[in-house]
């Protein structure tokens, strides 16, 4: 249980209010009460943890229009670690609590509108939404609004501007701008190739948990350390990249960074060419390998 508090804020400023304040507010379905209590089960805030109660408490918020409410119900379902709500119904929460100013909020409609999830497909739109985030310091609005500008999606065509934006948030912690950061540095997307600062931010990313960082790591480091370079990309392939499945099968093939072992080879190119990918699917067929994994007999 952590000790806390509840900071509340209205027209007369902000005030602090107890956790006997927060349930008394919440017995009268004051709605920022009823949020607030929510947050003290699913949390532990001044009680002891409930997830049941807190959800329970949460989506009654949202019935109550909450806007906060709307936005946490939402980054817990993205999380997946809320499964009242499904993907149409988190597009809606999210646009209706953007237009309460909530910076999550405003990311979560603008990748609403981005993939066009319960909405009409409007990279417009979802560079409106995005810049507005982004503008209040969220990074990984400000990295989706760059790949809109690196793309020309909704916005003119500018892969300098993209850059930098992929730039700032990577520097201000977004480990998937990290990545793209990186992707600009290695091929000279909006600036020049500079594979040392590429290599630079593809490590950061990939000690923060980036998998398509650790196998752009691999590719940069490969002929240089071909066993570091190996257990970066089984690393990504473990976290689900195809494309590094598929290099790890080509590694053990070939005994690049470890050694040689045709079974384990198999094994990875399989699970490569079950993810689509095409030269997996050619070497395996090379190999002469049949569907279940032993080589035909010959007519």
């Amino acid at each position: 249980m952590e000790q806390r508090g509840f900071v509340f804020h209205g027209t007369d400023g902000e005030a602090e209010y107890s956790i006997d304040q927060v349930r008394e507010l919440a017995s009268r379905d004051d709605p920022d009460g009823v949020y607030a209590l929510a947050m003290a089960y699913l949390f532990g805030w001044d009680v002891e943890a409930d997830e049941d109660r807190g959800y329970d408490l949460l989506e009654k918020a949202v019935g109550l229009g909450q806007t906060d409410a709307m936005a946490l119900m939402v980054r817990l379902y993205m999380q997946n670690e809320y499964d009242g709500i499904d993907n149409e119904r988190a597009a809606e929460l999210s646009i209706t609590a953007a237009k309460d100013g909530i910076p999550e909020a405003q990311l979560y409609a603008g990748l609403a509108y981005m993939d066009g999830v319960s909405v009409p497909q409007d990279y417009a739109e979802a560079a409106r939404y995005l810049s507005l985030a982004a503008n209040q310091g969220d990074q990984e609005a400000r990295t989706a609004l760059a790949y809109l500008y690196e793309n020309g999606l909704g916005v003119a065509k500018d892969e300098a501007k993209a850059y930098s934006m992929y730039r700032t948030a990577a520097r201000g912690g977004c480990v998937n701008a990290m990545f793209h950061a990186g992707v600009c540095l290695e091929f000279g997307i909006g600036t020049k190739i500079d594979l040392g600062r590429a290599r630079e931010w593809y490590l950061e990313g990939s000690k923060g948990g980036d998998a398509f960082a650790m196998e752009r790591l691999g590719h940069l480091i490969l002929e240089e350390d071909p066993e570091e370079a190996f257990e970066w990309f089984l690393k990504a392939a473990l976290e689900g990249v195809a494309t590094a499945m598929g290099t790890v099968g080509f590694c053990y093939l070939n005994g690049v960074g470890t050694e040689a072992d045709r079974t384990e080879a198999v094994k990875w190119l399989r699970m490569a060419a079950d993810n689509g990918i095409e030269e997996a699917s050619e070497a395996i067929s090379e190999l002469g390998i049949g569907t279940e994994g032993e080589r035909p007999s010959a007519k």
